[in-house]
């Protein structure tokens, strides 16, 4: 089965990193998603995520998201998402973080054919600076499915990058709730290209963060389609609290043993 890995957000980071290093898996923290740990002096919370994660592997850390539309033709709204982003990277960075999570934030209702035909441009005006910048810290950025209908926007967006620090990031709750595809046709189609997956699931009418196994999610097929298509895919199990995750974890240990 691929790496796992777990998240984790706010007081159980100690926990869960101690958790991490019980089982021999990986961990990504949420905390630098959020506006109140990016404002003002970060360096005690960088501080306080080194200590709790060092020797942790693989290391993640997801981005900021919330508002955040790197595609804005308003200038000054793309330079609040590249000062938000900037700062979660730095402290990525610091805390010895390998890969980063960014949400597209690409808007299917919207049914402009310039907002369509603008997009991979203006995402890759914004994000390949930033890549370059991930790079110099071995970085990967991963490019994470949230409203899209299906994984070709993310095969777009790295072909025409080309990049070797922009990847994809497969969210499987979020393709249960907005997306017809099944999870296989996501890693069917990113391939290699798919570097760390979020696994959770729900009853496919909100992104309820339930634990593996406990909503519609096919998961024998993830998980084949995942081995076959995209084995160096790292599974972060995200569901929030600390026993979710371990219940997720068992979960997937046992579906792999099948």
């Amino acid at each position: 089965m691929n790496k796992l890995a777990i998240n984790t957000v706010g007081d159980e980071l100690e926990a869960s990193a101690e958790f991490c290093r019980e089982q021999g898996i990986g961990l990504e923290v949420d905390d630098f998603a959020f506006p109140v740990n990016l404002d003002g002096d970060m360096t005690a919370g960088i501080m306080r995520h080194a200590v709790a994660t060092a020797g942790i592997s693989p290391l993640s850390s997801h981005g900021p998201f919330l508002d955040l539309i790197a595609t804005s033709p308003d200038p000054a709204i793309v330079e609040v998402c590249r000062k938000r982003h900037r700062a979660a990277l730095y402290a990525a960075r610091e805390i010895g973080a390998t890969l980063y999570v960014a949400h597209t934030n690409f808007n299917p209702l919207i049914r402009n054919g310039d907002y369509v035909r603008n997009f991979t441009k203006r995402m890759l005006d914004f994000w390949l600076p930033l890549a370059d910048e991930a790079a110099a810290s071995r970085i990967v950025i991963c490019f994470e499915n949230l409203w899209e209908t299906g994984p070709e926007l993310q095969a777009e967006l790295i072909s025409a990058a080309g990049h070797p620090n922009l990847k994809a990031s497969f969210d499987n709750g979020h393709a249960l709730v907005f997306s017809t595809r099944p999870a296989k046709y996501w890693f069917e189609t990113l391939g290699r290209n798919l570097v760390h997956c979020h696994l959770h699931d729900n009853s496919g009418e909100f992104d309820e963060h339930n634990p593996v196994a406990e909503g519609k999610e096919n998961w024998p097929e993830l998980l084949d389609a995942a081995e076959k298509f995209s084995p160096e895919a790292i599974f972060v199990v995200e569901s929030d609290y600390l026993e979710k995750n371990k219940l997720s974890l068992q979960s997937l240990r046992n579906l792999s043993s099948r």
